[in-house]
């Protein structure tokens, strides 16, 4: 085996492959434009601040314990900007135009006698006036509101309840109230999440590079088709130079690809979404054997497909069909079989290496991923030799 020459024809390769526009787009432009994009899409997701001021209107009778409680609990919304006003019942018809308007979030309407048929058990409706074109402010008011609503509607069916054991009088109404103001059972407390996983950022930014991982790999080894429909392929074997050292040096032009432009996402990406995947050396580790798998499994594509446009189609079909499966665009969860053949994919497990990385795992530590990729890159390596039928195999 001749590396020197191996080495010429990868450079060679290479230039060829910078001057050609199309590689850089795919492997560089495309995936960061994608990411400025999810960069801006959730920039500001989970963080009240670019929510708008809410402004509620309830309408009711002035003394109207259950509505002046409503007025109370939004107003005591931590993180949120809102503004609660009590209005006159009768203003319940022009409150529609004001929502419709924009002047009014949402609006809000107790009928007559709602806080006496509560206490007594019944169930009167409240009517929540939301604009009709939607809006997360709306959804955030009404899903406060509803809150309320639910709690209350508690406390009544617990009035009924005491009434039906025979309790009558003040008792039911100190029963409805005591149920309807009391904590809740349960509750949520901010957290954060394990030290073996990515952020929200740095798992878009894992995702999108393992994805275009395949179409980045795939332009150098897909040229030996292009060379070998045009001719050149064996003008090059009658060279004295062993027909191996052709494919292993696009095998390396697609290895070398593939890990420079990951490498350059990944930082990219962390800057963009100031994502950390920990230390250097475990993260090249990952990057350089996730390459591996990736260029065997497109290696294989070059022994079954006959034209370039196979070639590329293929990778292509196969690139998207291992992001979607491994969790480039959102995570596959659960313990079913789709979960499992999720965990048996490159995607997935350069995914998941990162995560490992990201809490502070070393080369040793990363057993799980690795071996993924080993037996990814065995048994494509294995089928396509079986499948060669060339020289290059012989």
């Amino acid at each position: 085996m001749d590396l020197s020459a191996i080495w010429i024809m990868a450079v060679s390769d290479l230039r060829q492959r910078i001057r050609d526009r199309s590689v850089l787009i795919f492997a560089l432009v495309v995936p960061i434009a994608i990411m400025i994009v999810f960069n801006l899409l959730f920039s500001g997701l989970g963080s009240s601040e670019s929510l708008k001021p809410i402004t509620v209107r309830v309408a009711a009778e002035p003394d109207d314990r259950v509505a002046q409680g409503l007025i109370q609990a939004l107003s005591a919304v931590d993180g949120l900007k809102v503004t609660a006003t009590l209005v006159a019942l009768s203003s319940a018809d022009d409150l529609a135009a004001d929502v419709e308007s924009g002047s009014v979030t949402v609006g809000v309407v107790f009928p007559a006698g709602f806080d006496a048929a509560v206490r007594q058990g019944g169930s009167p409706k409240v009517e929540l006036i939301e604009p009709g074109d939607g809006g997360l402010e709306p959804r955030v008011a009404g899903s406060i509101v509803s809150g309320y609503v639910e709690r209350v509607a508690t406390g009544s069916q617990a009035a009924t309840a005491a009434g039906g054991l025979g309790i009558r009088g003040a008792d039911v109404s100190k029963i409805a109230e005591a149920v309807a103001t009391s904590p809740p059972t349960l509750t949520a407390e901010a957290g954060r999440p394990s030290n073996e996983q990515l952020s929200t950022g740095g798992y878009l930014v894992a995702g999108q590079a393992a994805l275009f991982m395949f179409f980045t790999i795939g332009f150098g080894v897909i040229t030996y088709i292009q060379e070998r429909e045009q001719g050149t392929l064996p003008r090059l074997a009658s060279m004295p130079i062993p027909p191996r050292s052709i494919l292993l040096a696009k095998v390396l032009v697609s290895f070398i690809l593939g890990v420079v432009s990951t490498a350059v996402l990944l930082e990219v990406g962390a800057l963009l979404f100031s994502a950390s995947f920990g230390r250097m050396v475990p993260v090249t580790v990952m990057i350089v054997a996730a390459v591996m798998a990736v260029t065997s499994l497109v290696l294989l594509v070059t022994r079954v497909a006959r034209t370039t446009e196979q070639a590329q189609a293929a990778t292509s079909v196969i690139g998207i069909l291992m992001g979607v499966l491994g969790g480039s665009f959102f995570p596959i969860s659960g313990g079913g079989l789709l979960a499992r053949l999720s965990d048996l994919t490159p995607t997935a497990a350069f995914i998941r290496g990162l995560g490992l990385t990201n809490g502070g795992a070393g080369v040793a530590d990363l057993g799980g991923p690795l071996a993924v990729f080993a037996v990814f890159a065995a048994v494509s390596l294995a089928v396509a030799a079986l499948l060669g039928d060339d020289e290059v195999f012989t």
